[in-house]
């Protein structure tokens, strides 16, 4: 097994990374930058779909470019560090949810040309005769696909399914919130291969929270490299030190748990499954921590919108709760056999 990104694999995240620093850095979600609330990541989609970003996991027949998950996963890791909108997992996981199940909308969705949401169950969901449930829907108000995300893995589903759909706050103010009810839907794509959708909506996950760890990182070391106390530059301090190196070691090892899990599922192993959700849990841990950290290293400005350190957290916390949060992580892959 090879861990190294290859000489392609580096042109494609050095491509997506300078593609995102030039049309979306972190800066565009200064409430001094635009006056509404939500993700303006809207406009990127076509141009992500002309550059063959949306489609690196779908085959060439679907409007793909015919890679695989550790491709994807390499370049969600950039969507975690420039904080684009969770709808990028929608247009992601539905593409492949719609290719599977022979829909022609999969080229339109990876041309950018689809708005795909994300529901996420509220409570307990039935899918006796269809989904039935309460759901929080996502980046979803002009969406015509949502997918949504069950224990049984990601469905994909018309946006005109929804019932009593209403506007709520979140905790995230970039990410718009809806509540909304199912009642018996069906959804447009198969469940055949759920476990297969399943360990990728964990892997780019994971991996998108493996890149939010390692901005947070870098966020916390450029401001302790910056700030003076009594004289000297704070990262000269033993205790901004230590969080510090904790930040490097959690991102660094979220980091290698999503490249194995990466490629795990690439090779469609029996225990593809397990190192996803694995990769979840411990990159969104990483997430979580690095983001809680860099706010204190930041200090009393850490705690306004003065600076960006909240974004990270607030994302984190988003990414966590997509598909069931650690909590009903560990307790799924309590379930889940381990690896030989």
């Amino acid at each position: 097994m090879h861990l190294l990104p290859t000489n392609e694999q580096v042109q494609i995240v050095d491509t997506v990374a300078a593609f995102l620093s030039n049309l979306a850095p972190v800066e565009r979600l200064r409430p001094d930058k635009h006056g509404q609330i939500g993700n303006p990541d809207a406009s990127l989609w076509p141009q992500l779909g002309e550059l063959g970003f949306l489609g690196l996991g779908l085959a060439e027949d679907d409007g793909g470019i015919g890679l695989g998950a550790v491709e994807e996963a390499l370049v969600f890791r950039e969507y975690g560090r420039n904080l684009v909108s969770t709808e990028i997992f929608g247009i992601t996981l539905g593409a492949h949810l719609a290719a599977e199940s022979n829909l022609n909308t999969a080229s339109e969705i990876v041309a950018g040309n689809i708005r795909v949401g994300i529901a996420n169950p509220r409570g307990a969901i039935t899918s006796e005769n269809g989904l039935s449930g309460s759901f929080h829907l996502m980046e979803a108000g002009e969406a015509e696909l949502i997918v949504v995300l069950t224990p049984d893995g990601p469905h994909l589903l018309p946006a005109s399914a929804f019932e009593d759909g209403e506007d709520c706050p979140g905790m995230d103010s970039h990410n718009l919130l809806r509540r909304a009810t199912l009642r018996n839907a069906q959804p447009l794509s198969s469940a055949a291969s759920s476990n297969a959708h399943r360990s990728r909506a964990l892997l780019l996950s994971a991996a998108y929270a493996s890149g939010l760890s390692k901005a947070a990182l870098d966020m916390a070391v450029d401001y302790a490299k910056m700030r003076e106390q009594f004289g000297k530059v704070i990262g000269s301090f033993q205790a901004v030190k230590h969080k510090c190196a904790d930040m490097a070691i959690a991102a660094e090892v979220a980091s290698c748990q999503v490249d194995f899990a990466s490629v795990v599922v690439a090779e469609n192993r029996p225990d593809a499954l397990y190192h996803a959700t694995a990769a979840k849990l411990v990159a969104v841990d990483a997430a979580l921590k690095n983001g809680a950290t860099n706010i204190q290293v930041h200090g009393a400005i850490g705690f306004t919108a003065e600076t960006d350190a909240h974004v990270y957290l607030k994302r984190a916390h988003t990414i966590d709760v997509l598909g069931g949060d650690l909590r009903k992580t560990r307790a799924s892959m309590m379930g889940q056999a381990a690896p030989a």
